[in-house]
């Protein structure tokens, strides 16, 4: 918070150029801003906005640089604007396929910086074996629920390394094949031993890629600000046949 010792401190510092200098309180706000702007954070990310001051006061000239009593009481009871933010989900690609025991690539557009994930919609007793851009990263099992989806549905998700992501592959294999490795493949052979003992099948399946990103906001809902307790934000997962 900006106290009144700060304010007094800013106009001594503007006025102390020489007598008659005019100290306008558009002046001050600058500086408040600048102040406000490093004390202050938001939780999602968004940038605090300092003191809002509509109008300007110029101390008449000649005088002593010492803004009168009426001007601080309107300085410091001005509100301050609350600037805060809301998580939007952007889905970047979301495609149906049906080969198993392959890898299948799909290429992403241009991502934006924040979180990014994906969700693989695949029945249970399957594993989804996962590249980022041709190096193995994981192979999960299909065994979350979709809640939508009366327990029917099941998916398996995962967070990305999204920096300079621009392709992803994924190949469905039954547990059998990892169990025949006798581990979870932990490196790019392993992957590649589990695809070729799979064997090539069909199935259905949909992948589906989510990007996070935080919009500045004033009100509305999901609007969070800094005073705020801080709250997990969770997109709603729709089942495998939802758009």
């Amino acid at each position: 918070m900006i106290t009144e010792s700060d304010l007094r401190e800013l106009f001594d510092r503007e006025s102390g150029d020489g007598p008659g200098r005019g100290v306008t309180v558009a002046e001050v706000d600058r500086r408040v801003r600048r102040i406000r702007r490093r004390r202050a954070g938001l939780a999602a990310g968004a940038a605090a906005v300092g003191l809002a001051v509509a109008a300007v006061f110029v101390l008449p000239s000649g005088s002593a640089g010492v803004a009168p009593q009426e001007v601080w009481s309107g300085v410091i009871a001005q509100p301050s604007k609350r600037y805060g933010a809301r998580p939007v989900f952007d889905v970047v690609m979301d495609k149906r396929f049906s080969a198993m025991g392959e890898r299948v690539a799909f290429d992403l557009p241009r991502l934006s910086s924040g979180t990014v994930w994906a969700q693989v919609f695949c029945p249970r007793g399957t594993r989804v074996l996962f590249w980022e851009n041709g190096r193995y990263r994981h192979g999960p099992r299909c065994e979350e629920v979709a809640p939508d989806s009366g327990g029917e549905g099941t998916f398996a998700s995962f967070a990305l390394l999204h920096g300079g992501l621009n392709r992803v592959e994924v190949a469905m294999v039954p547990e059998e094949a990892v169990e025949r490795l006798g581990r979870s493949p932990i490196d790019e052979r392993d992957a590649q031993r589990v695809v070729d003992a799979a064997g090539k099948s069909r199935a259905d399946f949909r992948i589906r890629i989510t990007a996070m990103r935080v919009e500045p906001c004033d009100s509305g809902p999901d609007c969070r600000f800094a005073d705020e307790p801080v709250q997990t934000v969770v997109p709603r997962v729709p089942g495998p046949d939802q758009d």
